[in-house]
């Protein structure tokens, strides 16, 4: 699968969801998704924020997913720090490279690509990022049931264990 990061120093950071989406949202396959993990006491590691975007396209075969990880410990005044990583993941190397297309040229701000810093752009094989596409490719595949039954499913996580959930869950791009 393709990798595809970027570093953000601007903020707000729009995006473009009707040009990601093609025109075209499937409710059952894509998402659009707001992860916020709080710190836990005595649990190393701090808060983690980011939106996951997932777009499939059955015609093609072609998922895109990504994520905007928003930089939590940045400081007002720190003039080379980022805001946000962005993220991007397929199967597609040219879907993946144009969805960031989707977060710049937007008005009013218009900010370009020269703006953001490529941080990787590769295939890659390594278990755990191909896990993590491997487990959008199946949430994108799955249906609902032949009776149309919706589930309701409670989590309650043991202590520590969103610490360990946490754990590189918002970038599969750091070593």
């Amino acid at each position: 699968m393709y990798s595809f990061v970027a570093s953000v120093p601007f903020s707000p950071l729009d995006i473009d969801l009707g040009r990601l989406a093609r025109g075209e949202w499937n409710a059952l396959t894509d998402r659009f998704r707001l992860w916020y993990l709080p710190s836990e006491d005595g649990v190393e590691g701090g808060s983690s924020c980011y939106v996951m975007v997932r777009k499939f396209d059955p015609t093609e075969g072609v998922l895109v997913y990504g994520h905007v990880v928003v930089n939590l410990g940045v400081k007002p005044k720190d003039g080379s720090a980022w805001n946000f990583t962005v993220g991007i993941m397929s199967n597609d190397d040219i879907r993946a490279r144009s969805a960031l297309n989707a977060m710049l040229e937007i008005p009013p701000s218009f900010h370009r690509r020269s703006e953001v810093r490529v941080i990787e752009r590769k295939w890659r094989s390594d278990s755990e990022a191909v896990m993590r596409f491997l487990a959008n490719i199946h949430s994108a595949m799955a249906q609902l049931s032949p009776s149309g039954k919706v589930y309701t499913l409670k989590f309650e996580p043991q202590p520590g264990m969103m610490g360990e959930l946490k754990r590189n869950l918002g970038a599969w791009w750091q070593e």
